[in-house]
């Protein structure tokens, strides 16, 4: 069996790249609980952050094409209603400004004008737009409607029409949906703020409890003291700790594995709580990539801060 290579796209190298490192690691380093543990979280890192970067960014050019859609549809039939034929009128709008649309556009006019059919010009227009529900749908109803000997002005005006008010409705949404957002930006910072009150509640209790037991009752011990010289795979969490630590200078022993915790909890939140928000606001996770990372980055930024300080 061979392998295409053509089918892999510039969106998955960072894939690849993540998936060697974390391969090189446990390799190299078999054993070494903690080395392999820096290795899986600096590649998910690798490959995680430039992924959904490629991913956002690409789903911010369909939204774009599509916001543009109905106005070249408009102008498509505005020149087929003059008697123009659908490759006379493609390249007649090709010369207008469409934003990125534009681009596709004069690649489909310069295809036409190859000899390639209009319905494969579109149907490739389809494939590049694969991520789009809406273009898809509008290809099929225009080629369709060529292939009938229909009235494609018409129809192109109808289906603008129709994608008019659908941006409408869905702008309604998403204004309706603000507050919701709003709420969970709220629930976020609460949830900052008991992780505040939980490191000055438990940090003295650790200054307490140094010696042996908290009144005889409780006592907080590294649960990562278990790990040490152990090289058993549940023990990766502790190395993780204990890498935030060292990076980070948030302490050692005890102090390390609570500090660490809390701050990865508020950046795991971070992260999660803006995909929801995302997926509320506009019905896509990638469209929460925004939210998560002013959550992450404000909620890192304020306990980092505090906990360099001394506050917490």
């Amino acid at each position: 069996m061979k392998f295409d290579f053509k089918k892999i796209s510039y969106q998955h190298i960072p894939l690849i790249v993540a998936a060697l490192i974390i391969f090189f690691g446990i390799i190299v380093f078999w054993g070494n609980a903690a080395l392999i543990g820096n290795f899986i979280l600096f590649g998910s890192v690798v490959g995680t952050i430039p992924y959904i970067m490629i991913s956002y960014l690409r789903y911010q050019k369909i939204k774009a094409i599509e916001d543009q859609i109905p106005g070249f549809l408009l102008d498509l039939s505005e020149a087929q209603k003059t008697g123009m034929t659908l490759p006379s009128a493609l390249k007649t709008i090709s010369k207008k400004d469409y934003g990125v649309l534009t681009k596709e556009i004069k690649k489909m006019n310069n295809q036409i004008s190859w000899g390639i059919p209009v319905k494969e010009v579109f149907e490739r227009f389809s494939k590049r737009m694969k991520d789009s529900i809406i273009i898809k749908r509008i290809v099929r109803i225009i080629v369709e409607s060529y292939e009938s000997g229909g009235d494609i002005g018409k129809t192109m005006e109808s289906t603008a029409n129709d994608i008019i008010e659908l941006k409408e409705i869905e702008k309604e949404r998403k204004a309706m949906m603000i507050q919701h957002i709003t709420v969970m930006y709220v629930i976020y910072f609460i949830f900052i703020g008991i992780i505040i009150g939980l490191s000055k509640t438990i940090v003295p209790m650790l200054n307490i409890s140094t010696g042996g037991t908290f009144g005889g009752i409780l006592i907080f011990e590294d649960p990562c003291v278990s790990c040490i010289g152990a090289k058993h795979i549940f023990c990766i969490s502790c190395s993780v700790f204990g890498f935030v630590c060292k990076m980070f200078s948030l302490g050692t022993g005890t102090l390390c594995y609570y500090h660490s915790l809390f701050l990865m909890m508020v950046v795991i939140q971070g992260i999660f709580s803006g995909l929801v928000a995302g997926q509320i606001s506009e019905n896509s996770v990638l469209a929460g990539f925004k939210h998560s990372v002013i959550m992450t980055a404000s909620g890192f930024g304020i306990l980092l801060i505090l906990l360099q300080t001394g506050i917490i």
